[in-house]
């Protein structure tokens, strides 16, 4: 209807591009894609069991779809340089790609950013507290990217804005439920899979409390102080199949 048909499938075959790199990489590493949403700015590759893999899988997956942008980039160059593609073709084609693995570079959950700066923080301390701190700075860039936006009366940016606002939002609200797949990866995961992490507890603290101390990439064996050892397996086992969310971790030594 604007006249910019060829630009506009040309923008989502860039995106699609982006998007399989994403899922080339995640299923090289064993992860189960079960959805790609192409979006004008990009796209969104929905991945199974990945939320208590190894932070630098994360990262590397993140890092497929820019890492294909500049591969296309170099490619528009070549053809240009060539004479099959016009200059100005050449250059459209160029600030596209740019544009898009710039804006999914941007630290803002769920894009590429985002998870990156999540697995980053994964690396420094529980997957809990990472996932909270990261959709918390996540969200409110997301507003200001809206607000800011809102008031230079750029519609396209407002629009992107808001999307991200609401899927923050959305994402915060769905927690519990990410927690609860996280716990039950490293269940089903197996120990061999992970270098261990010893982790120093009290015995009053109970089986959730401690939970929340899990890490991504890594198993766990608590040292519950002068009560002995617990192992990764018996914490979950009892808080996922035995309901023992308020029981004392020293009981289950």
């Amino acid at each position: 209807m604007t006249g910019h048909f060829l630009e506009v499938l040309t923008l989502f075959v860039i995106v699609l591009i982006h998007e399989l790199g994403h899922v080339a990489m995640a299923r090289e590493l064993g992860w189960r894609v079960t959805e790609v949403q192409l979006l004008p700015f990009g796209g969104v590759a929905t991945i199974e069991d990945a939320y208590a893999t190894d932070p630098l899988d994360e990262i590397v997956v993140a890092l497929a779809g820019p890492f294909l942008n500049l591969v296309m980039m170099a490619f528009s160059y070549l053809l240009w340089y060539s004479g099959v593609w016009t200059e100005e073709w050449a250059r459209f084609f160029l600030v596209s790609n740019v544009t898009i693995a710039l804006f999914n570079l941007l630290p803002i959950w769920p894009l590429d950013g985002g998870r990156i700066v999540q697995a980053v923080l994964c690396w420094f301390m529980p997957y809990r507290q990472a996932a909270i701190v990261s959709m918390s700075v996540s969200t409110l860039l997301a507003a200001i990217m809206a607000g800011v936006s809102g008031q230079e009366l750029k519609v396209n940016v407002l629009v992107i804005g808001l999307y991200l606002l609401a899927v923050n939002i959305q994402t915060f609200l769905r927690f519990p439920y990410q927690f609860l797949r996280f716990l039950m990866e490293k269940y089903v995961r197996q120990p061999e899979e992970y270098t261990v992490h010893a982790v120093s507890v009290h015995p009053a603290e109970t089986v959730l409390e401690v939970a929340h101390k899990l890490r991504r990439g890594c198993s766990h064996l608590f040292y519950v102080q002068g009560a002995g050892l617990l192992a990764e397996e018996q914490l979950l086992h009892a808080l996922l199949f035995e309901q023992k969310h308020d029981e004392a971790v020293g009981q289950l030594v």
